[in-house]
């Protein structure tokens, strides 16, 4: 039997030492991680992943990336978080 495959997200989140919001915005998308399985986080130090960052056009942190697509940045709400998944799905 086959089944259907589940619609998985990546939240990359672009982080930095000196980033006084950095710790509160990995705590937001761990939260929304933890209460959403179709989620994966992907935690990187801006300074150690310049390359992608500039990939993405990113020009601060805390930067979370949804799907490879959507940029935040600063502190998303859990609001915003599944606004962008949601989005992105509905994208593909």
């Amino acid at each position: 039997m086959r089944y259907p495959l589940r619609m998985e997200h990546v939240i990359e989140i672009f982080v930095a030492d000196h980033c006084p919001g950095c710790p509160d915005a990995r705590r937001r998308v761990r939260e929304f991680a933890d209460t959403h399985t179709n989620v994966t986080v992907i935690e990187r130090d801006v300074d150690e992943a310049l390359h992608a960052a500039e990939t993405y056009g990113l020009i601060a942190t805390p930067a979370i990336v949804v799907d490879g697509r959507s940029v935040l940045y600063g502190v998303p709400t859990l609001g915003q978080l599944a606004a962008r998944c949601k989005a992105t799905k509905a994208a593909v």
